[in-house]
């Protein structure tokens, strides 16, 4: 920055009219330019303000504190965003899971005249829970003409506080009144097996 534009702008910098871009680029100058930090003691002293003349030795102080305020809250910031890292992957691994592979599981099913009932155990040594969703599927005119129930086991990092096991048993009724073939699905990482009124079909 110039002489003459520090100059110009001495007045509102002194009055506390100029933006913090603009006193640290004042305050720069002052540090390296003897003519202009002494127009500016002049000022100071002139107006009988209140101002504390400033020296080099002051203006140091004062830049190394704005350096270590600046460092202090990037490193606030960097704390927080990785404490919230940290806590999304916690809750990835002990609360929503991750998909399970059909090879981690031993699965048993059976169906009854009216049930069909499906046995899963995780041997992986984590905990197992699923998701899931029923839905009635329709024609263009609105008419139902099938059901499916659809669900996704997931793994979760076994949590000795919260033990939700390594079985899970699914089911679904099978109404042979209706015209409409009711569909059970599981979806595992690496295939899907359906169920078409109680029996597997893929």
């Amino acid at each position: 920055m110039k002489c003459e534009i520090v100059q110009d702008l001495l007045p509102s910098y002194i009055e506390k009219l100029t933006s913090v871009h603009s006193n640290e680029e004042i305050e720069k100058h002052l540090q390296s330019c003897e003519s202009c930090l002494q127009f500016y003691n002049e000022m100071t002293a002139t107006a009988n303000l209140s101002v504390p003349i400033i020296d080099k030795e002051e203006v140091n102080k004062l830049n190394y504190f704005k350096k270590v305020k600046k460092k202090n809250i990037k490193t606030l910031i960097f704390s927080v965003l990785s404490v919230l890292i940290l806590a999304t992957a916690l809750i990835g691994l002990f609360v929503i899971g991750f998909p399970v592979s059909s090879k981690d599981v031993v699965i048993d099913y059976q169906k009854t005249k009216d049930r069909l009932e499906v046995h899963l155990t995780l041997e992986n040594g984590k905990d197992l829970v699923f998701s899931g969703k029923t839905k009635f599927i329709r024609d263009e005119n609105n008419n139902v003409i099938g059901s499916e129930t659809r669900y996704t086991p997931r793994g979760l990092l076994h949590n000795p506080f919260d033990d939700v096991g390594k079985k899970v048993m699914l089911g679904t009724e099978i109404h042979t009144d209706l015209d409409f073939p009711n569909k059970f699905i599981l979806e595992f990482k690496d295939k899907t097996m359906t169920f078409v009124n109680g029996v597997l079909v893929e």
